[in-house]
């Protein structure tokens, strides 16, 4: 496996303890840098830290579809590892299998509340906190629905392609900055 240097780099990756999330988790703490887990559930966080090794790694309970819980995360990840240089997200969900016209509002905004509204505060909060030493990479996962739209998935593939255009805002307000702002659009995956 070819190894990315981030020595001396503070990772957040949100949805951090299980799936795409933890395998990045893993991946960036094999590549020398500290990282914070991020998750709604505190202790898969905290577990799923402990399973990368030494290295100072620490799970954060937070709801990235909060923004008081956001910006608490922050303030910890910062306190705890004095800067924050890359940020990973990756929490999301699905929302149910139906047609759109089965689909209820409260269903449709759980999805958009997580998966466009979560990304959206993260990026917010950690932003700012990589202008201060201007340095930092954004990965936002959208997915192939976000391009293509999935039948049966009408929030998840509008929550996507929400992603995909927020980090090309993003990307653009930050171009002339040390900030590099990108989105991946994975398949379905394990």
């Amino acid at each position: 496996m070819n190894r990315i240097d981030l020595s001396g780099r503070v990772a957040v990756v949100t949805g951090g303890a299980s799936g795409i999330g933890l395998a990045v988790c893993r991946r960036f703490a094999q590549s020398g840098a500290r990282v914070a887990v991020w998750d709604v559930a505190a202790q898969a966080a905290a577990d799923a830290a402990a399973s990368l090794g030494d290295g100072g790694h620490f799970g954060v309970a937070v709801d990235v579809a909060d923004d008081a819980s956001v910006a608490a995360a922050t303030r910890e990840t910062v306190g705890r590892a004095g800067r924050l240089d890359v940020l990973v997200c990756s929490a999301g969900i699905t929302g149910p299998n139906k047609v759109t016209w089965e689909y209820t509002p409260a269903e449709w905004q759980s999805v958009m509340d997580v998966n466009v509204n979560g990304v959206f505060l993260c990026n917010r909060a950690a932003v700012p906190e990589m202008l201060k030493n201007d340095y930092g990479r954004i990965v936002n996962i959208a997915s192939i629905a976000g391009k293509d739209g999935n039948p049966n998935a009408p929030a998840y593939s509008t929550s996507k392609a929400a992603v995909i255009g927020l980090t090309k805002s993003i990307g653009k307000e930050t171009a002339k900055t040390g900030i590099r702002v990108n989105c991946i659009t994975p398949a379905a995956v394990k």
